[in-house]
């Protein structure tokens, strides 16, 4: 089908350029015209210069908001245009193939989760010959010890990085966190042998995408003791639910013998079956990922223009105190938010209609 049109994002982040280099260019050029204005000496020269720059400033400000408007609304109109003109008409064939879809990608994940368990038997178990008698099977317990092994190496890892973050909190505190989820989410996933499941991938890929934010802000408004604390807790809470979720997967066992009384509930009053699978639920919702993405990082760019700001002109006692490297980090991960947030807002109509 033909791909309806859309801003690229290259347009979008000339405009946001543009936005921040003309409010950059204001912020350093209009103390002194201020100072001239509330009656301080000055040199004519200099006067005119930052007037000459500030104006520069407030016209590239003016333009800027101009175009995003213009391309706000001509984005809201492709939008509407489509959804009315084209989304409408294929919204029952695709609520039906979703359908089909949904009860295919089940059918799937179950055999999927049967052969790895089959595999995983299979390499736990050494077959054990004695004479005079049948070949009999048992635990491998080489295969066990190596895994122990590996599980006592990543526990010391863990918390020989928390004592030494706890000690020496510094810049790259966000990226050691971030790397122990990718180590406990690669141990887990290597042990159930996950990798061809689309749904785990949003186990490592939602750590990724929060912790560093969390860490940045928790350490600017608590502190690192409280930081590190909080971060040992919400690891163990994560390693024990990613454990859980991947073991019921390909195993059907949940802890505590759970699995018997959840299996006794009739399957119409289970919330779980009601749900989609993972990856089909994301792609119905793109558009609201999208959207909170774009919001956060608004949210996070405001923050940065008020602390850009208020560094040496005023004092905001509710505004957090950013360091350089900070500042840097909350500026990086605001742009990754808003490209992300841009590319799920409008790849939703688009996988729709060319599944079609």
């Amino acid at each position: 089908m033909t791909k309806k049109p859309d801003i690229s994002l290259l347009e979008k982040f000339s405009i946001l350029y543009l936005l921040f280099m003309a409010i950059y260019l204001i912020y350093l050029h209009y103390t002194p015209v201020i100072d001239v204005l509330s009656g301080k000496e000055f040199k004519a020269q200099d006067f005119i210069v930052n007037l000459t720059i500030v104006i520069i400033g407030l016209c590239a400000l003016w333009g800027g908001i101009t175009l995003a408007k213009r391309a706000i609304a001509q984005e809201q109109l492709i939008n509407m245009g489509f959804e009315h003109g084209v989304y409408n008409r294929l919204e029952p064939i695709l609520q039906e193939i979703a359908g089909t879809q949904v009860v295919i990608d089940k059918m799937d994940e179950q055999l999927n989760s049967m052969n790895i368990n089959i595999d995983r038997l299979r390499k736990r178990s050494v077959e054990l010959k004695i004479p005079g008698t049948e070949p009999a099977f048992g635990i491998d317990i080489a295969a066990q010890i190596s895994r122990f092994l590996r599980l006592i190496i990543l526990i010391n890892i863990t918390l020989a990085t928390f004592i030494f973050l706890l000690n020496f909190t510094r810049s790259y505190t966000p990226f050691i966190l971030t790397m122990l989820y990718i180590l406990w989410w690669l141990e887990i996933t290597y042990e159930y042998t996950l990798w061809e499941r689309s749904s785990v991938y949003w186990w490592v890929f939602i750590p990724i995408l929060t912790i560093p934010i969390t860490t940045i802000l928790g350490d600017i408004m608590y502190g690192s003791g409280i930081l590190i604390g909080g971060m040992g807790i919400l690891l163990a809470l994560y390693v024990s639910a990613y454990y859980t979720w991947s073991k019921y997967i390909i195993e059907g066992i949940l802890p505590f013998d759970l699995n018997k009384p959840i299996s006794r509930i009739p399957s119409d009053n289970i919330t779980s079956s009601h749900f989609f699978p993972s990856r089909i639920y994301f792609i119905q919702h793109h558009y609201k990922l999208g959207k909170i993405l774009i919001t956060i990082s608004i949210i996070f760019t405001s923050l940065l223009i008020i602390q850009l700001f208020s560094v040496n002109i005023y004092y905001i006692k509710f505004l957090p105190n950013f360091s350089l490297d900070q500042f840097v980090f909350l500026g990086i991960f605001s742009i990754i938010f808003y490209i992300l947030g841009v590319r799920l807002k409008h790849n939703t109509k688009e996988n729709e209609t060319e599944t079609i």
